[in-house]
């Protein structure tokens, strides 16, 4: 079975490994991933996690800056006469031209239970919610994003401290073996694939600056903390304190409940806790954060080298 792989996040790469231990009938001709960028302060060009994973496993690597009208890229596409092309985490949308390519079609690997959280951030839309349950589903390709005709679900529990990373390790304990089963039983015509219901679709944009801003004043603690585990990780949830960005990397709610403190007030207790007052007037803990262009440290040693922190209102 001929293979090309649509992929760019460091989750894509792990999947990748497992599709070639267990993949006995595959052969994997092609990955494609979106062009190296730069990162961090010094703008250094980083290879994406499936590019260099693919490099050390002998597999071909392409990165188009686009795909629409990229002419050279679909010729090439059909000279490897490819049985499906996969996508998982590529990040670009897919035009016609190459969804017409493989044999049996385009696949893609959605994080939800389509047509609910259709588009690009399901994994954060569940666990803002306070979803229990999340689930994995492939499907056909199409024109339009996230719409076409599902081959398989598969579900997965979600704990109340799950985060994204926690998720994403779960279906990777999953998701290789069902999308190997279900490529084979599309070449067997074993399975049938089932249109979605339009009426119950939902969805979810892709993930701007402002959705990992915290506003205490205005959010409760099981908001504040729910959008941590959403963008824990990547791209961490902040507030600003003296006018630079401040990642909340570590958090917790307490128990207990503050009426006579300020909304958003930070809080030093005298067994050296860090409190953040919501609207809700309960509490979040400070375990770990990290000041714009410095290093990750515990809020201890953050309140060491910044004593007008106290009392500082978020």
């Amino acid at each position: 079975m001929k293979l090309a792989f649509f992929w760019t996040w460091e989750f894509s790469k792990n999947i990748l490994k497992w599709v070639l231990d267990i993949g006995k009938n595959i052969n994997i001709h092609l990955v494609v991933s979106q062009p190296d960028k730069p990162v961090g302060r010094d703008k250094n060009i980083i290879e994406t996690p499936i590019k260099k994973f693919s490099i050390d496993n002998n597999i071909e690597v392409l990165q188009p800056v686009k795909l629409k009208n990229n002419e050279d890229f679909f010729e090439k596409l059909k000279s490897l006469d490819l049985d499906f092309i996969v996508v998982v985490a590529y990040g670009k949308i897919i035009p016609k031209e190459i969804l017409d390519i493989p044999k049996y079609g385009c696949i893609n690997i959605h994080w939800s239970i389509l047509p609910k959280y259709r588009w690009a951030s399901p994994i954060q839309e569940c666990l803002k919610n306070w979803d229990k349950l999340t689930w994995l589903t492939i499907m056909y390709m199409s024109e339009w994003m996230d719409e076409w005709d599902i081959l398989k679900i598969e579900e997965i529990d979600v704990d109340n401290v799950d985060k994204t990373s926690d998720i994403f390790n779960k279906f990777e304990k999953i998701g290789p073996k069902i999308l190997l089963d279900t490529l084979n039983w599309i070449v067997d015509w074993k399975i049938k694939w089932i249109p979605q219901d339009d009426s119950k679709s939902t969805y979810c944009k892709k993930i701007e600056k402002e959705d990992w801003l915290v506003n205490f004043k205005n959010e409760t603690s099981f908001e504040i903390y729910n959008k941590f585990r959403a963008y824990y990780n990547w791209p961490w949830i902040y507030t600003f304190f003296e006018w630079k960005k401040l990642n909340l990397e570590e958090i917790s709610i307490a128990d207990n409940t503050s009426e006579s403190r300020k909304t958003g007030q930070v809080i030093k207790l005298e067994n050296k806790q860090i409190w953040v007052i919501c609207a809700d007037n309960k509490i979040i803990l400070i375990e770990r954060l990290k000041l714009e262009w410095k290093k990750s440290i515990s809020s201890i040693d953050f309140i060491n080298g910044n004593k007008s922190f106290i009392n500082t209102i978020l």
